[in-house]
Order: C-alpha cells, then sequence, then structure tokens
C-alpha cells in the first residue's frame, strides 16, 4: 500500500500485496512439478496429472487471486473519485462523486481466539441512508497500513475538499 500522488489537486493510491509474498506462493510449483513429472515417468499417470494440473493450478489461482491491484484516485477538479481494479482475470473501474464522500474507515474482522485482528479500507458515501461503503481491496491484512491509508485519505480529503479557505 502506498501514495502515489499526494498534491492538493489528486490525491492517488495503490493497495496491492507485494510481490516478494506472490513470489512465495508461487515457491512449491518448482517441486510439485518435479514430482509430478518423477510419477508420470515412472508410470504413475494418474498421481502425475493431480500434482501437475491440480496441485499447480491450485496455486495458480491463488497466485492470480492474490495478484489483485486496487487504485484509489480522487480528483478535486473533475469532482470523482474512481476505485480501479485490475487482476489476472478482469479489469473494472468504479466511479463516485467526490461531494458525496464523507471518509475513509477501517474495517475490522478479528480471527477466531486470537487477539489479532485485520483490517481492510472502506469509502464511506452520505449520498444513501445508510451510507454506503465500499472496500477498497478484497481483503484483509495486519499491522498498520490500512490504518496509514485512510488517515492520509481523511487528511486529505481534509485539507483539500473540507477546508474552509475554499471559494
Amino acid at each position: 500500500m502506498m501514495a502515489r500522488l499526494n498534491t492538493p489537486e489528486r490525491f492517488e493510491i495503490e493497495l496491492a500485496i507485494p510481490r516478494f509474498i506472490l513470489w512465495f506462493v508461487m515457491l512449491p510449483v518448482i517441486p510439485v512439478t518435479i514430482f509430478g513429472l518423477a510419477h508420470l515417468l515412472g508410470g504413475e499417470v494418474m498421481t502425475g496429472l493431480i500434482l501437475l494440473l491440480g496441485l499447480n493450478g491450485a496455486f495458480y489461482l491463488g497466485y492470480a487471486a492474490l495478484t489483485e491491484r486496487t487504485v484509489l484516485i480522487i480528483d478535486k477538479p473533475s469532482g470523482l473519485v474512481t476505485v480501479r481494479r485490475a487482476s489476472r482475470f478482469r479489469a473494472r473501474s468504479d466511479t463516485y462523486p467526490l461531494d458525496a464522500l464523507d471518509s475513509a474507515e477501517l474495517e475490522r474482522t478479528h480471527t477466531s481466539a486470537e487477539e489479532r485482528a485485520t483490517s481492510k479500507v472502506m469509502l464511506v458515501f452520505r449520498n444513501t441512508r445508510p451510507a454506503t461503503r465500499i472496500a477498497l481491496s478484497g481483503w484483509g491484512v495486519s499491522g498498520d497500513g490500512p490504518g496509514r491509508i485512510a488517515n492520509e485519505t481523511n487528511d486529505w480529503l481534509r485539507r483539500s475538499v473540507f477546508s474552509p479557505n475554499d471559494p
């Protein structure tokens, strides 16, 4: 998660899982492929196919699901908030009016009996009752990253949109 642009006129943030984590997801593909080929060469066709197609397919689907990148663009001159999502499977873009954007907040999810929580950043639009909440990512993460993104977004909104100095 990182701010790409933070000016009084435009605010951009990109949310994505770091690439080194994605490499760790794909790391087991090498030994699974070797074992699958060894089984195929040894005459165990079904075991080899299950390893090569099934298990490697599952690793690829996990990788593809985690590669989603979200870009939040808040553009003051155009008065629009754009949320662009791109993954291996599809890309889409949603646009909302800037004057309806109230804030960014965290949605926390607690895991079972542990005290750790995961958070995701939600955009809150006040133009509907109850307020519309739009998640910026499909996954929650632990740590202070989502909080920093929400704080940066709210700080920019206070400075650039809600400031009393605007004509």
